[in-house]
């Protein structure tokens, strides 16, 4: 079989979210094109397989990968792929707390998708940067990047996932009626598209927006038909957010054991892809628990070592509900606790 046809053949794996498999065909696209010694073909099955492992959370193998894609391509002054690989390498970064630094391949990549006159492409890295800007905390301006990306794609999917990110973003700002907008109209899109992931992402969404609403029910519903999809795809990353959006729905019904339960199995994802980020939420949760316990040094000792991570991160919010879940836990005689959206 041809190299172009088993790389096709993962494409279309890929984009119907069946990634692990992809996986195993893009690698023999790879020693196929090797082969024949293309080197066009070797630089964007290295892309792909990159994009593939960022899905899969295994962002450190995903970065050499794209490390490689982006040599071959600048050998071949193939600039699209070089600008590809560098925002796949912002995005990875991105994904292990990294956000600064994320941040600026994101913003070398545009300078490439300018000079190259792809639209599409500049939209990608605003979309990027603006969820990168909603780590850091700078929520105006991370509004203000994926508006500006809503504007420029043409996509539907594309504009689903802006959507989806501006339904975060939203619900951060407490704005929890615009963000159920925002997910419902991005779970809409990608009902009909057939993306498993953007179905499972919005749904994930939209019940972190029913939590804040304190629809309970009703979020726990969303959040494990998420947790459906997410397993059968083997996202790790998303199923690790989305056990600890359940395990906050049990904390703030006073079921601590059950939150427990979400936020440890969460934390077991969260370590193992080296999400310094998602650690900082489990220690958030946990240490809540702890408290409500009447544990008091286990907890202030999860929150030192969150405030610890939050510092060398740099994330402002994070550090914000540190504070705030201290606050109330020396002011109330009976700890309540903090819903963190």
């Amino acid at each position: 079989m041809k190299a172009d046809t088993i790389f096709q053949r993962a494409e279309d794996l890929r984009e119907r979210s069946y990634y692990k498999k992809a996986i195993e065909l893009y690698k023999r696209a790879l020693k196929e094109y090797s082969e024949e010694k293309d080197k066009k073909g070797i630089a964007l099955t290295l892309l792909s397989i990159g994009d593939t492992l960022r899905m899969l959370g295994e962002f450190n193998r995903a970065i050499k990968y794209y490390k490689e894609g982006y040599n071959l391509s600048r050998q071949l002054n193939d600039l699209t792929s070089m600008a590809d690989s560098l925002t796949g390498l912002g995005l990875s970064l991105r994904a292990l707390g990294n956000w600064k630094e994320g941040i600026k391949y994101f913003k070398k990549a545009r300078t490439i998708y300018r000079k190259i006159k792809d639209q599409e492409g500049i939209a990608f890295t605003l979309w990027a940067e603006g969820v990168a800007l909603r780590i850091k905390g700078d929520l105006r301006k991370a509004i203000k990047r994926l508006e500006t990306a809503m504007k420029r794609f043409k996509d539907k999917e594309a504009l689903a996932y802006c959507m989806n990110s501006l339904g975060g973003v939203s619900r951060v700002k407490g704005l929890n009626e615009k963000s159920l907008s925002y997910y419902t109209k991005a779970n809409r899109i990608f009902k009909k598209s057939g993306d498993r992931f953007g179905i499972a992402y919005s749904h994930c969404g939209i019940g972190n927006a029913l939590r804040m609403k304190g629809q309970y029910k009703e979020a726990i519903s969303h959040f494990k038909r998420a947790l459906k999809l997410y397993k059968t795809i083997g996202d790790r990353v998303s199923s690790a957010y989305t056990l600890w959006s359940l395990g906050m729905v049990y904390l703030v019904s006073r079921k601590p054991d059950k939150a427990e339960d979400n936020f440890k199995r969460a934390m077991s994802y969260f370590h193992s892809t080296k999400d310094r980020r998602g650690v900082v939420y489990g220690l958030l949760g946990l240490s809540q628990i702890d408290f409500m316990k009447g544990k008091i040094s286990p907890g202030i000792n999860k929150l030192k070592k969150a405030l610890q991570i939050c510092r060398a991160l740099k994330i402002r919010l994070e550090e914000g509900y540190i504070f705030s879940i201290l606050k109330k836990f020396l002011t109330e005689k009976s700890y309540t606790p903090l819903e963190i959206p």
